[in-house]
């Protein structure tokens, strides 16, 4: 269906929650002529009536039903778009503090923080320590830093929370160790294992691992994560790891596995509600526009 105009799926949209045109016409403040003319409009598009008259009002057609639901779905990414642009507008400086594990500093962060920038050089960035997802949430909290992203959802009343998107948990072995098929927990049972330090998301995936009785031993604990990777390349054992530190990994000759079955979890970007700077602001709506290109994350 070709929609030659917003203005008539506004028409529409007005009329379907009115139940009536001569209402819909008073609320947009139009002519009922032209609001009539624009659905005739979008009824050749459709080729199929749209409305069906009750008395002196109208209910939607089974067409129409289902145009609305993709015409309430427009018309609210317009105004997202429009809300956005404004937020944006004129934005030549700023500074957004945005605290997150180290993880995810690496990505989706660096991603966001660098297509960000091309858009509005004037903008800077610092970027506060967390070790984990929990402290990244009491420094926005507290109001050290604007922003937090982290690897889960806050219910609060005090934090608004965004989806960003989903990170996968994969298995990263010494060159020539394992297979490029999916591994499941059991299989792991006697293979040396590099991990951080309590509180990672991906060394209490080990731990529960273990927890449930298959014997993986623990040949390497480092706060370092930097150091996972040569390590791994080095042959001393294997790690569970995300994104792009895996992807490097295996450019660089480590095997890498996907888990049996699939291990995620959801990634978030969150801030005081509904506390935000200008710069703040752009940030957050450019991360969530741009969300579903889903870069490499880490």
């Amino acid at each position: 269906m070709e929609i030659k105009s917003l203005q008539y799926l506004q028409y529409f949209v007005a009329a379907a929650d009115s139940k009536s045109f001569t209402a819909a016409a008073e609320q947009l403040r139009v002519s009922q002529p032209s609001l009539s003319e624009g659905i005739r409009r979008l009824e050749l598009d459709a080729m199929a009536p749209l409305f069906r008259r009750v008395g002196r009002g109208v209910v939607l057609t089974e067409p129409g039903a289902q145009l609305l639901v993709h015409a309430r779905r427009i018309l609210q990414d317009v105004a997202d778009a429009g809300n956005s642009m404004k937020a944006t507008r004129g934005l030549e400086s700023g500074e957004v503090s945005i605290a997150a594990p180290p993880g995810l500093s690496v990505e989706p962060l660096t991603s966001l923080i660098g297509a960000f920038r091309v858009r509005f050089p004037g903008v800077t960035f610092s970027l506060y320590p967390a070790d984990d997802g929990n402290r990244a949430v009491d420094a926005v909290r507290a109001g050290l830093c604007e922003v937090g992203i982290v690897d889960r959802h806050i219910k609060t009343s005090d934090l608004a929370s965004h989806f960003l998107r989903n990170n996968e948990i994969v298995l990263v072995s010494p060159p020539g160790v394992g297979s490029t098929e999916p591994v499941a927990s059991h299989e792991l049972a006697g293979r040396p294992f590099i991990t951080s330090h309590r509180g990672t998301r991906t060394r209490a995936l080990l731990d529960r691992i273990r927890e449930s009785g298959v014997d993986i031993p623990v040949v390497v604990e480092t706060p370092h994560r930097e150091a996972v990777v040569p390590l791994v390349l080095a042959g001393v054992g294997s790690a569970f790891l995300t994104g792009d530190i895996a992807a490097d990994a295996q450019r660089r000759g480590a095997t890498v596995q996907h888990m049996s079955p699939e291990i995620t979890y959801a990634v978030h970007l969150i801030h005081l509600a509904p506390q935000l700077t200008r710069a703040g602001s752009a940030f957050i709506e450019f991360a969530l526009h741009h969300r579903e290109q889903h870069l490499a994350v880490p």
